[in-house]
């Protein structure tokens, strides 16, 4: 969609009240930002996390995307650990989720059973909702709800002093020795002047809650073939950094809701279960790709099977079996900003690779890196680049995060 030109006014300058003081502040609740408050928290930092929801999760969540994909790499071999796999876990106390397969007792499975299905859940958005809260809040993580992230204040040096925010009290500031972008595009790193990559080809895409006659629930996808985006130009594409597109791709995607209840519907007539109709639409845009930081590591598809001196996590690929990664610390930090690290959807990587780290499993690998990170920049006062890798590696696996050369080798089939 093209941006157009618009006339500009003036605002008077104005104080802006600091309204707290933390070591960590991590902008964005979705799984990476949980991950990251999480882990920010867990190392010793006064951390908080400014959503602009009124619950946690992101997509993950509020969007219906309930799947949370694998920890395994397919052939039976489990890469991500740490507060990935907790995340995983964290809804099945508050509902009837269970991991699939073998997964759910892994211990005493035999490798050709855990090969047959990958470590994943499948969840519903209430109990991964509250289970995300009470952790952060067990953590000692101050969550500020309904609190929207619009600007920064820096030093001399580039580094962020103040995170300004916009919620029911008016315009305030949270200082901040370390910042954490989880936005999911990318808007702390944009407004720093960092570099980015925005992609423009996103299409229709909703999850939702269907019922029948009956009140039996069941979920539905409705989406527009993303993979023929290049080849359709009949496709409606969105941008997911401009506030028009955002608004028309959230609207839109609940108009294809409709045109696929009246597919589903046809499917079902005669079977004596009553029409289907929307029960809850997801009140979250379905947004697959918009804004990432461009640092001076850019993760590609080279990155397969590749071992990084300064890797941070682990992570298999979603889509297929047998692709492993290893995440290198400097995909995950600014190049300007020396206090400000990111995760999830907004870390380096581009193209196909971009595809397999948007995702939850490596939003909370990610998360968890950038969190534990952000805590020892904190606490010794030192900019980001300057931490010894090692020692945030240690950190990482003293929480039991595995990072060892072995994970990220070819398996056999």
């Amino acid at each position: 969609m093209k941006k157009e030109s618009m006339s500009k006014i003036k605002r008077p300058a104005r104080a802006v009240p600091v309204w707290g003081s933390w070591d960590v502040v991590v902008a964005g609740g979705g799984i990476a930002g949980v991950a990251a408050a999480l882990a920010a928290a867990r190392n010793g930092a006064k951390t908080c996390l400014v959503e602009k929801y009124a619950g946690l999760g992101g997509l993950a969540t509020l969007g219906h995307i309930i799947v949370y994909l694998p920890l395994c790499d397919g052939r039976g071999r489990q890469v991500s650990f740490g507060i990935a796999e907790e995340l995983l876990k964290a809804p099945i106390p508050y509902g009837a989720a269970r991991p699939a397969g073998a997964w759910a007792a892994p211990a005493g499975a035999t490798d050709e059973a855990l090969r047959k299905e990958r470590y994943e859940l499948r969840y519903d958005p209430g109990p991964m909702v509250i289970a995300l809260e009470r952790i952060l809040e067990e953590a000692g993580v101050e969550i500020a709800y309904d609190t929207l992230s619009v600007d920064v204040a820096r030093a001399a040096d580039g580094a962020i002093t103040h995170l300004i925010v916009e919620n029911k009290s008016g315009c305030g500031a949270f200082a901040a020795k370390a910042v954490v972008d989880c936005t999911g595009e990318a808007d702390l790193c944009h407004g720093c002047g960092e570099a980015t990559e925005t992609s423009a080809k996103n299409v229709r895409s909703a999850w939702y809650y269907a019922v029948d006659a009956e009140r039996k629930v069941s979920l539905g996808y409705a989406v527009d073939p993303f993979w023929e985006v290049d080849s359709r130009p009949e496709l409606m594409r969105f941008d997911g950094t401009d506030w028009r597109s955002v608004s028309r791709q959230i609207i839109e995607s609940r108009k294809l809701i409709v045109e696929d209840l009246a597919k589903r519907n046809a499917s079902r007539s005669g079977e004596g279960h009553g029409p289907l109709h929307a029960f809850y639409a997801p009140c979250f845009h379905g947004f697959r790709m918009t804004r990432h930081l461009v640092s001076d590591y850019v993760m590609t598809p080279a990155d397969l099977h590749r071992w990084h001196d300064d890797a941070v996590g682990v992570f298999s690929d979603w889509r297929k079996r047998g692709p492993v990664y290893s995440l290198p610390y400097r995909a995950i930090l600014a190049v300007k900003t020396p206090n400000l690290a990111v995760a999830g959807r907004c870390l380096s990587s581009t193209g196909d690779t971009w595809d397999i780290t948007r995702v939850i499993p490596v939003c909370a690998v990610s998360g968890e890196a950038a969190g534990t990170a952000a805590a020892m920049a904190a606490a010794s006062g030192r900019p980001l680049r300057e931490l010894p890798v090692a020692d945030v590696q240690s950190a990482l696996r003293r929480r039991g995060v595995r990072l060892d050369p072995a994970l990220v080798a070819e398996a056999q089939a």
